[in-house]
Order: structure tokens, then sequence, then C-alpha cells
């Protein structure tokens, strides 16, 4: 017999599934088997879920000023509504939501990982001193190494 947890994580893995989050990211925020999670994509999607490797940062989804205002939009955001970059699973819903009623598509698998790369630090999430929004910053990619809202470096 099934758990009221249990239920809840499938619950919360049908709706990570709908919005296309790859499966070894559903895995990680339910702790449910591949296996499972597998069956439910090809349930829900009639089709097998994507395989491949996942980029290993939110730059790699940042190919354009716009995809990465976009993503600076969605980690404000996310630290409006949850005060912090805390991840689980019904926070990053809510907020990937709340995203696309405002401002439009995102990439849910881009907003997982500009959450993850902002909480360990792996990029920064600064304000501009120019425009005062808060963006992603790297210098690793010219595209995020100035403000995509009024293209102001932070130095």
């Amino acid at each position: 017999m099934a758990t009221v947890e249990h239920i809840d994580r499938l619950v919360d893995a049908r709706e990570l599934i709908d919005a296309r989050l790859r499966l070894s990211i559903v895995a990680a925020l339910t702790n449910l088997t591949s296996g499972t999670l597998r069956k439910l994509w090809k349930d829900v999607h009639g089709v097998r879920p994507p395989n491949g490797k996942l980029p290993e940062s939110v730059l790699s989804f940042i190919t354009n000023v716009r995809a990465d205002a976009d993503l600076a939009a969605f980690l404000s955001l996310y630290q409006r509504l949850n005060g912090d970059f805390e991840v689980d699973s019904r926070r990053l819903l809510k907020a990937w939501a709340a995203h696309q009623q405002l401002c439009g598509p995102l990439d849910i698998n881009a907003a997982f990982h500009a959450l993850r790369d902002v909480r360990a630090k792996l990029v920064s999430f600064i304000r501009c001193p120019k425009c005062h929004a808060f963006y992603i910053y790297d210098t690793a990619l010219t595209l995020t190494s100035r403000c995509p809202f009024c293209a102001t470096s932070p130095v």
C-alpha cells in the first residue's frame, strides 16, 4: 500500500514531468526510482524520455541577452516567493508557473540549473549598480559579464 508521502512524491513527479524537467533532476527532487519515472514520462508524453548528458551549468542555457534576462527574472521571482534559493519540487513548480504567467515561456531545466548554480555559488546573482536589477553574473560568458537589462558592467 502506498503511503501519503509516496503519493505526494508521485504527484510532484507528475507535475515536474508535465513541465518536461529531465528525469535525473526529478529523481533527485522526489527520491523516486528512474524506472518509475521513465514509465510515468511515457504515460504522460506518449514517448520515451530524452536521453543524454545534462548541461553542466546555467551558462549553457544563456545563449542571448533575453535568456539571461528571463533567468534573472525567474531567480528574482523565486527569491521573492520563497525568501531564499533553497530548492524543492513544489517551490520550483510554483515559481516556474508564476514566471510563465507573468513573463512567458521558460525552460524548467534552465530554471532549475539557475537555482542550483546560484545556491552553490557557481555563478553570482548581483545587483546592477545602474538600474538596480538583479542578474546572473559570470565572467566566463560574455553575455553574463554585464547587466542584461541596461548593459552596464558591474565594475
